[in-house]
């Protein structure tokens, strides 16, 4: 096989015109410039130069090898620099799924940051339930997986009988809040009790893998089964219902954004013994190699510290509304 250096000697001498320019631009003397394009004759038996008293020039066989040389060095160049910005993070594709709802602000607030800083990167996005996203996780299809339970507890390292070197990144604790339907009155001021609404309607979600949704959940805690007229993930959809009138619904901070706006439902806080909040964090796996996730997380947590405070905000708005 060519050797790539004794492949630029020839594009060198053939670019300059001389060995000894060609040999001052490689850093290397005139004799081993010269030794290089020998090797090289040797091993293609074709001679590639011709020396005179003005200097030398190449063969044909020398000028169409000095063509080839080119464009291996440009190949050379690309493949230096492609290896290089992968290694580094600027370059690559990263593989992210996400729960409905963090993909309202959370995840795309990150990513826009992300790839304002490296906007060569490949973007894989997969939407999904955490019970969904985990084993597409450690079947290594996804680099990151954004996900939520109702423990403060990280989930144990053994996912569907498996056991992983799944890390969890806390992100940040969503709570629920009550929709409330025009025309409601809370009898107090302050947290409304679940217990004082097991006469009302409820719009529900459909509950994930083996677990029931949360309001089932809450009711089951103050002793009564929901009356639920309907059931969605979409949390917009529910919005709609509990504005016109439809039910009560248990809605997440991380929901309520431009949906909020558009409908102005009143939200109340919630009173109850079972947890209503969502620990929201980002999986990753630990043996995963590819320099975007650690970026990616950092962009991830910065955009997360900044909802906490939006979390913040809208908690006193609620607190100060249902106090009026």
């Amino acid at each position: 096989m060519l050797s790539s250096g004794r492949l630029r000697a020839l594009l060198e001498v053939s670019r300059t015109g001389s060995i000894s320019a060609a040999a001052k631009k490689l850093q290397l003397t005139p004799s081993a410039v010269s030794h290089q394009i020998s090797t090289l004759e040797r091993e293609l038996e074709t001679k590639l130069i011709e020396r005179g008293t003005r200097g030398v020039w190449l063969t044909a066989a020398g000028g169409r090898l000095a063509e080839y040389s080119e464009s291996i060095a440009d190949l050379m160049e690309r493949a230096e620099q492609e290896t290089r910005e992968l290694g580094g993070g600027e370059r690559g594709t990263l593989s992210l799924g996400f729960f409905a709802s963090a993909g309202l602000h959370l995840v795309p607030t990150a990513l826009s940051t992300f790839m304002a800083e490296r906007p060569r990167v490949d973007l894989n996005l997969i939407p999904g339930q955490p019970h969904e996203l985990l084993p597409r996780l450690l079947s290594t299809e996804l680099d990151v997986a954004v996900v939520f339970d109702y423990s403060a507890a990280a989930p144990s390292a053994v996912t569907h009988g498996r056991t992983s070197s799944v890390a969890y990144h806390p992100l940040l604790v969503d709570p629920h809040f009550l929709a409330v339907p025009p025309g409601y009155r809370q009898r107090a001021s302050g947290p409304v009790r679940i217990a004082d609404l097991a006469s009302e309607q409820w719009i529900a979600t459909e509950g994930m893998d083996n677990e029931v949704a949360l309001v089932d959940r809450v009711c089951a805690a103050e002793g009564y089964a929901p009356n639920v007229r309907c059931r969605t993930d979409y949390y917009d959809i529910t919005l709609g219902m509990v504005s016109a009138g439809l039910g009560f619904a248990l809605i997440p901070a991380l929901s309520l954004g431009p949906v909020a706006e558009r409908r102005r439902v009143p939200l109340r806080r919630l009173s109850t013994p079972h947890p209503s909040a969502r620990h929201i964090r980002a999986a990753t796996r630990g043996d995963n190699p590819n320099p975007l996730v650690p970026a990616f997380l950092t962009h991830l947590h910065n955009t997360a510290s900044r909802i906490r405070e939006e979390v913040e905000r809208l908690i006193a708005a609620v607190d100060s509304a249902s106090a009026g």
